[in-house]
C-alpha cells in the first residue's frame, strides 16, 4: 500500500481522489478535468449516481464530454445484475461516484459487486474520483447520521474522511479520543485529495485540505 508519512492507501496503478463536489463551478471542473488526464486505463468513463434523480448520471456525462472525457456511461448499482456491475466498473477508465445521501446510504449501495468493480479498475489503472458524502466510506471510519461510528471500506487506511469540512480538528475530536490512531482529512469546498499510485498526494482544485491526528501520532520530548 502507498505510503507517505501518515498516510496510506490501497495499492493499484490508478489515482485515488476524494472530493467535495460542492464549490465554485471553475473548481469542480479542474478537478475533473485531472481526473480525466491521469488515468494510465482504456475503457470508457463510469458514472455510478447515489441519489433519486434518474437523469443526474446523464448530465455530468454531459459535463465530462465538455471537459474531453472519452465515452461514457451510467452504472446503476441498485438494478442491475452484480456480473454486470462489476464488469461495467473493471472495464472503466474512469469511475465517479456522486449524489450520496449520506454516507451509509453509500456504503450499502456500494459494497459487494461494485465495490469489486472499482477496485479492480483501480488497480488496472482508473481514477477513482469520488464526490461528496460517498468519499467517506472509502476513509476506515464514518459518521453515522445518529453520530455513531462504524466502519468504511478503508481504502485510505486509520482515515476519517470529511468532505465539507473546514474545522476537521473539532469535527473529529470524539473519534480522535477514542481512537487516538485516527487521522481525520477534512475536504474543503471545491477541493480534492488526490492519492496517486506512486506515493503522491496532491490538492486539487481549491487549497482547502487539513489534517487533524490522534494521540497516538504525538511524540515524547
Amino acid at each position: 500500500m502507498p505510503a507517505q508519512t501518515i498516510f496510506k492507501w490501497r495499492d493499484g496503478r490508478g489515482w485515488l481522489t476524494l472530493a467535495t463536489g460542492q464549490g465554485a463551478a471553475q473548481e469542480i471542473d479542474d478537478i475533473r478535468a485531472r481526473a480525466l488526464q491521469r488515468t494510465s486505463a482504456d475503457g470508457g468513463v463510469a458514472i455510478v449516481f447515489l441519489g433519486d434523480d434518474p437523469d443526474a448520471g446523464e448530465r455530468l456525462l454531459d459535463d465530462l464530454e465538455d471537459l474531453g472525457a472519452p465515452t461514457g456511461y451510467v452504472v446503476d448499482v441498485i438494478a442491475e445484475d452484480d456480473a454486470t456491475i462489476r464488469e461495467r466498473l473493471t472495464d472503466a477508465s474512469v469511475i465517479v461516484i456522486f449524489g450520496a445521501p449520506d454516507p451509509a446510504q453509500a456504503r450499502s449501495s456500494l459494497k459487494g459487486a461494485a465495490i469489486d468493480g472499482i477496485g479492480a479498475a483501480h488497480a488496472n489503472g482508473a481514477v477513482v474520483l469520488i464526490e461528496g458524502l460517498a468519499a467517506m466510506t472509502f476513509g476506515a471510519r464514518l459518521v453515522e447520521a445518529d453520530g455513531s461510528i462504524s466502519d468504511g471500506f478503508s481504502w485510505v487506511e486509520r482515515a476519517l474522511i470529511a468532505p465539507n469540512v473546514t474545522d476537521i480538528g473539532l469535527y473529529a475530536r470524539p473519534i480522535l479520543t477514542a481512537q487516538p490512531d485516527t487521522v481525520g482529512i477534512g475536504i474543503g469546498a471545491g477541493a480534492a485529495l488526490a492519492l496517486g499510485p506512486d506515493g503522491q498526494i496532491e490538492i486539487w482544485g481549491a487549497q482547502r485540505v487539513a489534517v487533524a491526528l490522534g494521540t497516538a501520532y504525538q511524540t515524547g520530548e
